[in-house]
This record gives structure tokens, C-alpha cells and sequence, in this order.
């Protein structure tokens, strides 16, 4: 067998072997999901009855407020144990390591606050959604105020989706991703090596068609070799991908108590798509091979070289690398917090606090502003139901199964403020809008909602407020503002028992969000503020996180004993939380590197296989320059002298193709960007064109490093056996 077919083999079979091993051991992980949750049942048994209550963990790894979903905690009463037990698996969520015994925790219900030491750490750490992972003795169960329900039967079968894996949901998500970049990386590959296939044999083509060849004959040879080497290549590819998921869960039995499972669904795609991809070579390469003139078997020419292939399959799969990171950079745009938000803001959660404790906070060292943030959310008319997440109905129950079903429609999220931020204005004037908040039922909303909803200035915002009262709110402003991971990391969506999801703030007057709050006046409280820090305070803290800390800290004191009592008149404590908009910012950056990043590994993985084809396209070159090697020997040429020929020649087809590649994948990734904003739940979104530099530089580099290290060898060896 020719080099080129060894590695056109070796291309098939590797992208054949990545996707069933992925998918298979995505399969395996899920086939433990029944025995990991028969094994939580018996290490953390809880009675059937037992009074239990959902409450969210206010935990700060390093000192810092956490970035995304809260910690979820499920507790449940315990009698005879003497100190509260914590389940490593509250803090497995986020792969977080648990504090020490002895630790203050901080526990955020509904009604309040409650904090709660770790007297034992229970040995286990996968989690699942509604069953105890906290357990509190009766007197401490006592102190919090919250809804205790008695816990339902759970069941191994149950339980089983809760243990089947993230990397399994992100690995579904990217399947098509990983599919497509297997099956062109094949289809470069094998393109490749049947273009120089045809390029060395073209004399032999031409000597047959002398002797009576027919096109039909060239043709049926060319589907043979790709016939050939696509079936090779899928069979080791399948036997590869199952000897290493074996080899990798027999060296973590304890994991995998199942043992392994094969994804046997992938391997039918796999096999289609390895169809596709033959046929595909097979039409790409037939004009090359139909065009071998019968004259030819004359000709003493030695082949030309053929470097337009691996230029092509190279630029493909950077490519497609770019493409994963534009379209992934293109959208995180849209969720950067806007420079224009104030520095942080500051929740007090769960009862808030009243006006005169607002005033505290006014003489707080560091502070230049604070303003008071009321924030309420109220569907929007005419009522328009959202959609379920994705595989739940839409009568789905709550969390946990219990209650009536619950509708939510698209809803607004009124701020009211008695500062209106000087945000970027792309419709309106900053000073009159901001006079106008005051003078009626005014509001301005955001470029986001006016798109989604077709608004405009002069247009009407009607509102839904619940008990059969209606309001429409004149829109006198629109504002340019990325405000969703500040409304999430915030904690200022969903707390008058409404979705987390919302068409976008709607910034109004106190007045006017009293006139759509159906609470009584005397129940409402200030539960987030707006906060601007000195310049001072950041030079001396030595930066925007470090102040925030700082600034936290400050409020907590000047807010001592800044409580409020509940209905039954028992003692209500309050959280105080501050989410810097640059620690926000810097989360949720952090957050779409590690998921581009993940999807990006994938189409990277490929090119490092598509690196596999310079070794025949330098073995081809060396056989078509053999005449050329001899004269440069005579002259006085080394053989690392020419040997440094063939890598130079490498080096140009892959900085041709990572050229070539940077310019298409960019543009395939920015399309892909408009129908991921269809079927995103947030409209509006807007088409935004980010190139991350700095990745695509570390990829370029790293692609490079792939072409080198598989061209410089194979130019050393393609000198060295060959007397040039």
C-alpha cells in the first residue's frame, strides 16, 4: 500500500474512531445512571415523608460573589444527629471543593436568610435535582421559616436522568458539529490522496487507454480506491473507538460499575457518512482522471506537483476551527454587560429593606452614588405563553413535581429608579427622557425589545398587571444596552414568583411601577440599589473586583440590624450580595471560552488528522522533483538542504490554507449566527461580528505546529531513502 493510502486510511479511521468513541462514552456514562442513583439512594437513605424545603446557597469561593446559577439546597430533617450534614454533592454542582467542618453557611429561602455550620461532610458528590443533600437536626429545622413539604418516593428510574452527564448534553448539542467535522476531514483526506493517486498513475491511466480502456473503466478504478480505502478506514476506525472505550472504563471500574456501552446508533451514521464522503471524493477527483489524454502514454514527464489538494483540506478544517470561534465570539457580544451600567449592584435579598436603611448607605466610605433599584416584573398584552424548556411540556409541574401547573407568559422587568443611568440613547435624548420619567406613565426600553416587538418611540407598552388591571406605558426612549448576565448574575429576575426569562428591562418611575404592583405599598421593599464607586476607592483597593469586595463590606455594616419582620412577626434576615458589572462581564467571558473552547477542540482535533496528508503530498512532491534532487546533489546540495525544500514547501500550503481558511470560516461562522438568534429564547438579539484575534492566532500557531511536525520528519525520510 502507497503512503498516500495509508494516510487517507489512517484520516477515515481516525475521524471514524472519534465519533463513535465520544458518543460511545457519552452512551457508557449514561448506562451508569440507574446504578449511581441506586448507590446515592443507599448512601443518603431518607425516609418517605420526610419534611423537606428548597433553598438556594449564598456561597462565595475566594471571598467572591459566584458567577451564574446559584447552589441549589434541598434539606431535609434528620432526627438524632447533633450538628448539620452537608452532602459534597451541594458543591459538586459547580465543581467547587467544600469548606472546611466547622464552616458558616448562608442559606436564602423565600421568607429569609438562615445561616447553618457544617458539623460533617457526607461522602457524595453527584447531585441530583429535589432530593436531600443538607441534613438538619429538628431544632435547627425549627429556625428556618421556610415551606417544609414532606418528601416524595423517589425510585432508582427516577432519579437516572439527574446522573446522565453534562459532557453528555454538551456532546449531544455538538453532535452535528462532530459528525461534520469527521466526515470532511475523511473527505479531505481522501480527495488528497486520490488526486496524487491519479497525478502518479497518469501515464499508466494513458497506457491503458491505448489499449483499449474505456472512461468506464478509469471511473470504476477510481471508486475502487476510494472504495477500498474508505471501507479500511471505517473498519479500524469502529474497532479502534471500541478497543479504547474498553481499555479506558476497565482502568475506573469503580466509575463505571456497568461497564462500557457502545453507541451502536452512531455507527450507522458514521457508515452513511463514510458512503457520502467516498462518493463525494469520487465526483470531486473523476474530472482529473477523465481528463488523462491517450497521448500521453508517451510522455516521459515526470508527475507535476500537486499541492492544490492539501491546500484545500488544510484551509477546510481551520476553517472550521475559525468558524466555531467567530460564531461563538459573534454572539457573546450581544451579553457583555454595557459600560453604561453603573459599577455593581447590590441585592438584598429575600425582604429587601425600607427607605430609611436606604439612607444609611448614603455616607458609606467609597460610595459615589447609590441609588435605590426597584425592580418588578408584569406580562406583557396580549398574553403570549412561553415556550417550555426544551423535552418539558408545557403543563409541566414545577421543580420537584409538586403544585398546580404554572403558565408564564413574556413578560417586562420594570426599574424603577430615581436615577436614570446615562445609558446610550439610539432613539430620544438622555435629558428630557430622563425629565419625562417623572412627569406620567413614561418608560424607556431597549433597542432588544424594540426589535423583538416592532416598538418604537411614540408607540405604546401595554402591560398586564394582574387582578384585571391593565397599563400602557408611552415609549419615549430607546436605549442601546446588553443587560441579561446583569439581570441574572444580579438577582433581579424572577422574584415576584415570575420566570427568569423576560423580553428585557423597562426602565419607569416609582410611581408608575407602584401603579403596576398589586402588593400592597406597606409590603414593598427595596431589594437591589445601584452603586458608583469613587475613583479613590478603586486606586486603593487596586482594582474594580477588589473594591467591590471592599464596598460589600461597608454596606453589611452600615446595614446592621437592617431587618424586617414578616407577617407572624418572626425575625427575617436579609443577604447582601454585590455583583460588580466587570467581575459580571469578566464571569461571563471566562464562561464563553470554556464553552467555544469545548466546541472549538473539536474541529482543531481534525486538523491535526487533515496534518496527516503532507506526508503523501511530500512523498509525491519528492517523486515528482527526483531529476531536480539529482542535479542539486551534483552541484553540492545535502540532504537536509533538500529535505528543508519539501518542509518549505509544507509551509506554504499551510499558511495558504490558514489564509484561505481565516477568510471562510469567519463568514460561515458570522451566517451561523442568525439562525442560532431564531431559535434563542431572548429576541431581539442583535447581529454583531467579533473575531477573537488572540484565539484564532493560538489556533494558527498550534495548526502550523501540526504541519511541522508531521512535514519535517517525512521530508527527512522521503531524502534519505531515495538516492537523490
Amino acid at each position: 500500500m502507497k503512503i498516500r493510502h495509508i494516510c487517507a486510511a489512517a484520516g477515515v479511521a481516525v475521524a471514524v474512531g472519534t465519533v463513535v468513541f465520544t458518543r460511545s462514552l457519552v452512551a457508557t456514562n449514561d448506562y451508569q445512571a440507574v446504578a449511581v442513583a441506586e448507590k446515592m439512594l443507599t448512601a443518603m437513605i431518607v425516609d418517605e415523608g420526610t419534611p423537606t424545603a428548597s433553598l438556594q446557597l449564598d456561597f462565595r469561593p475566594d471571598g467572591h460573589v459566584m458567577q451564574g446559577p446559584p447552589l441549589m439546597a434541598t434539606l431535609a430533617v434528620k432526627p438524632g444527629i447533633e450538628g448539620v450534614e452537608v452532602a459534597r454533592s451541594v458543591f459538586a454542582q459547580r465543581r467547587l471543593s467544600p469548606p472546611e467542618l466547622g464552616s458558616e453557611l448562608t442559606l436564602v429561602g423565600r421568607k429569609g436568610a438562615y445561616k447553618v455550620k457544617i458539623a460533617k461532610l457526607l461522602d457524595w458528590d453527584r447531585s441530583a435535582r429535589g432530593y436531600p443533600n443538607i441534613f438538619v437536626p429538628e431544632n435547627v429545622a425549627a429556625g428556618i421559616d421556610e415551606e417544609w413539604r414532606p418528601l416524595e418516593p423517589f425510585t432508582a428510574e427516577s432519579l437516572a436522568p439527574a446522573f446522565t452527564s453534562d459532557a453528555g448534553r454538551n456532546f449531544d448539542r455538538a453532535k452535528v458539529l462532530l459528525l461534520w467535522a469527521a466526515a470532511l476531514t475523511a473527505l479531505c483526506l481522501l480527495v488528497n490522496s486520490l488526486f496524487l493517486s491519479i497525478e502518479a498513475k497518469r501515464r499508466s491511466i494513458a497506457i491503458e487507454r491505448v489499449l483499449g480502456a474505456t472512461r468506464g473503466m478509469v471511473v470504476k478504478d477510481v471508486m475502487r480506491e476510494a472504495a477500498c480505502l474508505t471501507l479500511a478506514g471505517f473498519a479500524l476506525g469502529c474497532a479502534f473507538a471500541v478497543a479504547a472505550l474498553q481499555a479506558y472504563v476497565a482502568c475506573d471500574r469503580e466509575l463505571f460499575p456497568m461497564g462500557a456501552k457502545v453507541a451502536a446508533g452512531t455507527i450507522a451514521p458514521c457508515a452513511l457518512a463514510a458512503i457520502a464522503v467516498a462518493m463525494v471524493s469520487v465526483l470531486v477527483s473523476l474530472k482529473k482522471a477523465l481528463g488523462v489524454k491517450p497521448l500521453e502514454a508517451a510522455s516521459a514527464r515526470e508527475p507535476k506537483r500537486r499541492h492544490l489538494g492539501m491546500l484545500i483540506s488544510f484551509a477546510f478544517g481551520f476553517g472550521a476551527f475559525v468558524a466555531v470561534e467567530v460564531w461563538g465570539s459573534s454572539l457573546m457580544r450581544a451579553f457583555i454587560p454595557s459600560p453604561e451600567w453603573p459599577d455593581a449592584i447590590v441585592s438584598i435579598l429575600p425582604g429587601g429593606i425600607s427607605s430609611f436603611d436606604v439612607e444609611k448607605l448614603e455616607s458609606v466610605e467609597g460610595v459615589e452614588t447609590i441609588t435605590e433599584l426597584q425592580p418588578l416584573q408584569v406580562n406583557i398584552l396580549p398574553l403570549e405563553e412561553l415556550p417550555p424548556p426544551k423535552g418539558m411540556k408545557a403543563d409541566a409541574r414545577p421543580a420537584g413535581g409538586r403544585g398546580a401547573p404554572m403558565k408564564q407568559y413574556r413578560n417586562a422587568l420594570l426599574l424603577a429608579s430615581s436615577r436614570l443611568p446615562r445609558f446610550k440613547f439610539v432613539k430620544g435624548a438622555y435629558e428630557e427622557c430622563a425629565k419625562l420619567l417623572d412627569e406620567g406613565d413614561n418608560c424607556v426600553i431597549t433597542a432588544m425589545m424594540a426589535r423583538a416587538r416592532k416598538l418604537d418611540v411614540g408607540d405604546t407598552l401595554e402591560l398586564d398587571c394582574g387582578r384585571g388591571f391593565a397599563v400602557a406605558l408611552n415609549i419615549i426612549g430607546i436605549v442601546d444596552l446588553n443587560w441579561h448576565m446583569v439581570t441574572s448574575r444580579g438577582l433581579v429576575r424572577g422574584l415576584n414568583r415570575m420566570p427568569v426569562h423576560t423580553d428585557g428591562p423597562v426602565f419607569v418611575s416609582f410611581d408608575t411601577l407602584a401603579a403596576c404592583d398589586p402588593r400592597p405599598q406597606e409590603m414593598v421593599k427595596m431589594t437591589h440599589l445601584w452603586v458608583d464607586y469613587k475613583p479613590e476607592l478603586v486606586k486603593e483597593a487596586g482594582g474594580v473586583f477588589e473594591a467591590g469586595r471592599i464596598l460589600e463590606k461597608r454596606i453589611l455594616e452600615a446595614l446592621d440590624g437592617a431587618y424586617d419582620t414578616n407577617r407572624e412577626g418572626k425575625l427575617t434576615g436579609n443577604t447582601v450580595r454585590l455583583h460588580s458589572r466587570d467581575e459580571i462581564a469578566d464571569g461571563t467571558l471566562s464562561h464563553g471560552d470554556d464553552l467555544i473552547g469545548s466546541m472549538a477542540r473539536i474541529p482543531f482535533i481534525f486538523i491535526a488528522v487533515i496534518s496527516l496528508g503532507f506526508i503523501a503530498m511530500i512523498v509525491a512532491s519528492a517523486d515528482a522533483r527526483k531529476r531536480e534532487f539529482r542535479v542539486l546533489r551534483t552541484v553540492g546540495a545535502t540532504r537536509g538542504q533538500l529535505a528543508a525544500a519539501l518542509a518549505g514547501e509544507a509551509l506554504k500550503v499551510a499558511a495558504g490554507g490558514i489564509v484561505f481558511g481565516a477568510a471562510l470560516g469567519a463568514l460561515a461562522g458570522w451566517l451561523f449566527t442568525f439562525p442560532t438568534r431564531a431559535v434563542m429564547a431572548s429576541w431581539g438579539l442583535p447581529p454583531s461580528f467579533g473575531i477573537p484575534w488572540l484565539a484564532i492566532a493560538k489556533g494558527a500557531t498550534g495548526a502550523v505546529a501540526f504541519a511541522l511536525a508531521v512535514a519535517v520528519p517525512s521530508a527527512m525520510a522521503a531524502t534519505a531513502r531515495r538516492r537523490v
